[in-house]
């Protein structure tokens, strides 16, 4: 897609998505970008490499060649995917998964969380009251860890000298 061809672009993509959303946290706009890029950044590494790379896919315990596959071991080495898979799922085809609501907070004290970066709101994942003292979320803290997997997975598995990084976490 234009100058996007490689998995490694589309993760420089990411890594974009991820350093704008962190410029404006308040921005659902962002952060949905973000999140739609994450998620889809596994058919690119499926699509580009892996699904062709019998050795990899043994080294990494997936012994078939099917992406749900891929998507199961994702899920297996960084358990908050599935929340940014709903986010981009739901935002594709306006769904709105019950298992978790999410809120804009106000700044400069607004709302019941307080001031967020430099008086601006934020945004926030509720993961609903059976989950106790872990029921919210910064969507900041979900996306970085997503990427910092991806971010990881890439260094492992697809090194590259020209790995881009973000300018919002210490690699």
């Amino acid at each position: 897609m234009f100058d996007i061809a490689t998995a490694e672009d589309f993760y420089a993509v990411l890594v974009q998505d991820f350093d704008d959303f962190m410029d404006e946290p308040h921005s659902a706009r962002r952060a949905l970008h973000c999140a739609i890029t994450a998620f889809h950044l596994h058919e690119w590494v499926w699509g580009e490499w892996l699904s062709k790379d019998k050795a990899a896919r043994d080294a990494m315990g997936i012994s078939a060649r099917d992406k749900d596959h891929f998507l199961q071991w994702i899920d297996r080495h960084c358990v908050w995917f599935r929340g940014v898979q709903d986010l981009a799922n739901g935002t594709k085809h306006f769904a709105r998964d019950k298992s978790f609501d999410t809120l804009r907070v106000g700044g400069f004290g607004e709302g019941p969380f307080g001031v967020g970066p430099f008086g601006k709101g934020y945004l926030v994942i509720d993961w609903r009251e059976d989950r106790g003292e872990n029921r919210w979320q910064p969507a900041a803290e979900l996306l970085e860890i997503v990427v910092r997997f991806w971010r990881d997975f890439f260094r492992k598995y697809m090194p590259s000298p020209k790995l881009p990084t973000s300018s919002h976490h210490v690699d």
